[in-house]
């Protein structure tokens, strides 16, 4: 069975932090929320969405790449550029509000959902909503839609399955030479934590792919390879750049470095089911930490 759905239509659903990102602008919009004034918390925003919170992260990231909100660690979610975005939706139509379900934000404060579904509705068919000249919703469908990516949890996701199995065969076949590359990129990791400045996250990153890139080519397989290659590099990209700008800090790169000490062992010990368990954990958890609440 085939979808009538066109494939570009499909690619933008399948965003589902695009469709939330929507749904925020248009909520701030339509709550007439003031530049500067604090958001309802991640765990509020993401109840009354409907969405995951990793989900909401992303779409939260978007907003903040767009202007539109600023995330501060620890305090919460600040609109910051309400005048543009505001221009993007249409007023509540109160004549029809008691017809259509309501979302309810803060208490006492609240929005038709009507114009969440038409904001996201747009998004995903990359048509205006129900502004009278529709030029500005579709502006800003165009604003996501050019910052697009791969949501970073689905990366890790696939990360955790592919990078697991890897794992465990380098720790059956990996070459001496392989492996005395695999140590090396922790002895960099210890010298980019000890120095400690500027150039440490940088230097981190650095260490950390080529700790995983060296496991790919274990595989002595060029499309195991290149589908390694692309996946970790999605994390430079806008979206997944931001969020480790956000939580790599010097506690999560220690944590970092233990869990690349684990894998590593494992593989030099020829341990398979150690060495695809203790990559299992090490995905799993640096997801987690960029998950970390905002506030």
């Amino acid at each position: 069975m085939t979808s009538d759905t066109p494939s570009s239509s499909r690619k933008v659903a399948s965003r589902a932090y695009l469709q939330t990102a929507a749904q925020l602008r248009t909520l701030i919009a339509n709550l007439h929320i003031t530049a500067g004034a604090r958001l309802p918390s991640e765990r509020e925003l993401a109840q009354q969405l409907g969405v995951s919170r990793p989900t909401l992260r992303e779409a939260l990231i978007v907003l903040e790449l767009q202007d539109e909100v600023e995330i501060r660690i620890g305090s919460g979610i600040y609109v910051k550029n309400r005048a543009v975005r505001t221009e993007s939706v249409g007023q509540v139509d109160h004549a029809g509000a008691n017809k259509a379900p309501r979302i309810e934000l803060r208490p006492g404060v609240q929005a038709t959902a009507d114009k969440v579904d038409n904001g996201q509705q747009a998004l995903a068919e990359g048509m205006p909503d129900d502004d009278s000249d529709g030029a500005p919703a579709a502006h800003a469908a165009l604003n996501l839609h050019s910052i697009a990516e791969d949501s970073p949890k689905e990366v890790n996701q696939m990360r955790y399955f592919l990078e697991s199995a890897v794992a465990a065969e380098a720790a059956r076949f990996m070459a001496p030479g392989l492996r005395k590359k695999l140590r090396q990129s922790l002895t960099d990791m210890q010298k980019a934590m000890a120095q400690n400045d500027v150039s440490t996250n940088a230097r981190m990153a650095d260490a950390d792919r080529l700790f995983h890139l060296t496991l790919a080519q274990s595989t002595d397989n060029q499309l195991v390879m290149q589908t390694i290659t692309g996946l970790f590099d999605q994390r430079y990209r806008p979206i997944a750049r931001t969020m480790h700008r956000h939580f790599d800090d010097q506690q999560a790169w220690l944590a970092a470095m233990q869990e690349h000490e684990q894998i590593c062992q494992a593989i030099e010990d020829r341990d398979p089911l150690q060495a695809q368990a203790a990559m299992q954990r090490h995905l799993t958890r640096a997801h987690q930490r960029l998950m970390a609440i905002i506030g």
